[in-house]
C-alpha cells in the first residue's frame, strides 16, 4: 500500500520539467559615496572643529542580493503534493476499512532556509522542509474481547534537505526598500516515512494491522520565478514569494526573510 504512495510521490515530482530563467538585468545598486575625514593631527590642531567634521566610520547598508550578506528564510509551501498523498492514502485504505473519512494534513509543508550571498547576484544555501499527513481514525476488531475495537491512524511524514543556488537577474535598490527577482535550483535528499500510531485513548494491547517503514528519494526544487524584498524601516525584515516545482512545493510558496 505504501509503495503505491511512494510511487505517487515520485510521479508527482516527475511532472515538473522546469527551466531556470537567466536574464541579464542591470544591477541598480548605487556605489556609496566616500566619506571625507580628517586626521587626528588635524583635529588636535583645530580644537574648534565641529562634531560633524570629526572622523566618521561609514556604516555599510546590505541589500537582499549583495556580496557577503546573509538571509534567513521561512516559507509556507503549497499543499498540492500533500493533498495528493492524502487522497491516495484514503483510497488505499477504503478496500480494507470501508467508508474512510478524509485524511488530514497535520503539518503543512514548511521550509526554513539560509542563504549566503557569495556574489552580488549569486546566493547559495540550504533548505529543510517537513510535512505530515494522517489518515482518518480507523477501527479494528479486538478478537480477544468480542465487541471491542482497537483505534489507530496511519501517519505519513515527508522531509527533505536540499542545497540551493539562486541567480538574481534584476536588483532594485531605493532609500526605503530593496528587491530582487531571481531563479534557482535546489538538489539533495528527501525521505518518506509511514508509521502506525495507536490512539492515546485506546488502552488495549490487541492486534492492529501495522505498516511501518520509510524510503529515501532524490530531492529537487526548481524556482522558475522568485521575488524577495526587504524594508530598511523594518530593520531588514521582508518577504519573499516563489513559483516553482519539486519535492517542497508545486506552485506558489511565500514567507518571511531577514537579511544581515
Amino acid at each position: 500500500m505504501f509503495r503505491a504512495l511512494t510511487f505517487l510521490l515520485t510521479a508527482a515530482i516527475g511532472l515538473a520539467n522546469p527551466a531556470i530563467a537567466q536574464y541579464g538585468g542591470l544591477d541598480t545598486t548605487a556605489k556609496e559615496a566616500p566619506t571625507t575625514t580628517k586626521s587626528a593631527t588635524t583635529i588636535a590642531n583645530n580644537p574648534s572643529q565641529t562634531p560633524a567634521e570629526k572622523t566618521i566610520t561609514p556604516k555599510r547598508s546590505l541589500h537582499p542580493i549583495q556580496k557577503e550578506a546573509m538571509t534567513f528564510m521561512w516559507t509556507n509551501n503549497s499543499n498540492v503534493l500533500v493533498n495528493n498523498i492524502a487522497e491516495g492514502l484514503q483510497k488505499e485504505l477504503e478496500p480494507n476499512f470501508g467508508n474512510v473519512g478524509n485524511s488530514l494534513i497535520t503539518a503543512k509543508p514548511t521550509t526554513i532556509g539560509y542563504q549566503y550571498h557569495f556574489r552580488d547576484r549569486w546566493t547559495m544555501g540550504v533548505k529543510y522542509t517537513w510535512a505530515e499527513v494522517t489518515s482518518d481514525t480507523l477501527a479494528y476488531p479486538d478478537f480477544d474481547i468480542p465487541g471491542n475495537y482497537a483505534y489507530f491512524q496511519y501517519v505519513v511524514k515527508l522531509n527533505s534537505f536540499l542545497a540551493s543556488i539562486d541567480y538574481a537577474w534584476k536588483i532594485k535598490n531605493s532609500a526605503k526598500s530593496s528587491y530582487a527577482l531571481y531563479s534557482g535550483i535546489a538538489l539533495g535528499n528527501s525521505r518518506i516515512d509511514y508509521n502506525t500510531v495507536r490512539m492515546k485513548y485506546d488502552k488495549s494491547s490487541s492486534y492492529i494491522p501495522a505498516f511501518n517503514g520509510g524510503e529515501d528519494l532524490n530531492g529537487f526544487q526548481v524556482t522558475l520565478f522568485g521575488i524577495k524584498q526587504h524594508f530598511k524601516g523594518l530593520r531588514n525584515f521582508g518577504y519573499h514569494a516563489e513559483l516553482g516545482a519539486g519535492i517542497n512545493s508545486f506552485g506558489l510558496a511565500y514567507g518571511l526573510t531577514y537579511t544581515l
